[in-house]
């Protein structure tokens, strides 16, 4: 049977009680990336590793340090202003082109604290552990409209693997855990859906190159929550690499982006 993979990174801080260093306004916990179908794979890489040869990165792309111009990317701080918007604006066309689509949960970690979840729910590990699920499940419902299977592949870290592929095993024997009374109108999926779909868990190095595509995904997915003009993330919206652009108005709420707490 034909399959997806979920190449799944995360932005923002885990923790609901920890620092993000990101400002109030635009304070998240994000986790997404990109559905890939099988037969798309090496196109992506091969994209990826084209624009990457022509502006000499060596480093893995990471959203963050491109933006703030550091680490790795520090050399973006030294391109003359025409230099750098040649390279943002084949950026975008790059994440545009590659045949992928763009999948997330965005929390708003304010607009979490202010509904008393975090005094409620005592598990240090929620946000990430509810994120996992809402874009997993999300995934396994579009992979079912296709008629395929699902297999995650995630950023290798020591302190989470583990923890990650204990919520993937529990998603795959289990089935969602939340409160039935609220998730009801985002038709959640029975755990028969879950054992028949997904596949498989695997985390890879940060110099993934599919992860790489996926991380500046989350990112621009992350960062329209708070600002709806960000370049990145409507140079995808035209491209229709998010899937709310492959859905109906009125799938969208269950299978669509999901943003999370930001109605405060």
């Amino acid at each position: 049977m034909a399959s997806f993979t979920l190449y799944l990174d995360e932005t923002g801080a885990r923790h609901p009680d920890r620092a993000s260093g990101l400002p109030a306004r635009s304070d998240w916990f994000a986790m997404g990336g990109i559905l890939v179908r099988q037969e798309d794979k090496a196109e992506a890489k091969q994209r990826r590793d084209d624009i990457a040869g022509k502006w000499g990165v060596t480093s893995p792309f990471h959203m963050t340090d491109m933006i703030n111009e550091r680490s790795k990317f520090s050399w973006l701080g030294r391109l003359t202003q025409r230099e750098r918007d040649s390279f943002w604006a084949e950026y975008r066309e790059f994440l545009a082109d590659v045949p992928v689509i763009g999948i997330g949960c965005v929390i708003d970690r304010a607009g979490y604290a202010a509904r008393g979840y975090v005094k409620k729910h005592e598990d240090r590990w929620l946000l990430c552990r509810s994120a996992f699920d809402i874009v997993v499940e999300r995934s396994v419902k579009y992979a079912i409209s296709q008629g395929r299977q699902l297999n995650v592949v995630f950023e290798a870290d020591v302190a989470m693997n583990s923890i990650i592929e204990s919520y993937f095993r529990n998603l795959k024997e289990n089935g969602l855990e939340f409160d039935k009374s609220n998730s009801g109108k985002y038709q959640p999926l029975s755990r028969e859906d879950f054992q028949l779909t997904l596949t498989s868990i695997e985390n890879r190095p940060k110099e993934n190159r599919i992860l790489q595509i996926a991380d500046s995904y989350i990112y621009a997915i992350a960062r329209r929550g708070y600002d709806k003009k960000f370049d990145v993330y409507r140079r995808l919206i035209d491209a229709k690499r998010v899937i709310d652009c492959l859905l109906t108005k009125d799938e969208v709420p269950a299978l669509g982006v999901k943003y999370y707490c930001f109605d405060r």
